[in-house]
């Protein structure tokens, strides 16, 4: 599927599935997030395998990141300021082995990342090192948020083809 299969598919479900989200979230960035990371779950899975229904994934995929978020909303409020400074105290050193695994997968991402055209690059690096939104990273880079989406699903598919080498 290419990526202006996946814009048509944004186009045509984006709506319902922000709609769905905030009735439940009553929140519409959080809505309008959890919608991102559902187009973002299709455009992933779609060179896994195929989907017959993509407005039942959409939907399917959209319910399951809401019960993640709101599990994770739950979890912050019960946990206690002790349990919090205890939190990843107890781990486990790496070996020699896992930590130069760790290395040279550390090493072909950011080759891969290097590797992108500009504009896929930025647009990766707003969304997942600074959490924007497309809606944001349009308006610091003066293009739709349309044009960030692409750029992103194009980051995902070069992301993807370059770790799987």
């Amino acid at each position: 599927m290419s990526g202006s299969d996946l814009k048509a598919l944004y186009l045509a479900h984006r709506g319902e599935i922000l709609d769905y989200l905030d009735r439940r979230l009553r929140c519409k960035e959080t809505a309008a997030d959890l919608t991102q990371d559902t187009f973002i779950r299709l455009s992933e899975q779609m060179g896994r395998t195929p989907i017959e229904n993509f407005r039942a994934y959409l939907f399917s995929a959209a319910r399951n990141l809401f019960i993640d978020h709101t599990r994770r909303q739950e979890h912050r409020k019960g946990e206690s300021l002790d349990e919090q400074d205890n939190v990843g105290t107890e781990h486990q050193t790496p070996t020699l082995e896992q930590a130069a695994i760790a290395n040279q997968q550390l090493a072909t991402l950011n080759g891969v990342i290097q590797n992108m055209p500009a504009p896929c690059r930025e647009v990766f690096l707003l969304v997942r090192v600074e959490g924007l939104t497309y809606v944001q990273i349009g308006e610091r880079l003066g293009i739709s948020p349309k044009t960030a989406y692409s750029r992103m699903v194009r980051a995902l598919d070069l992301l993807s083809a370059g770790m799987a080498q």
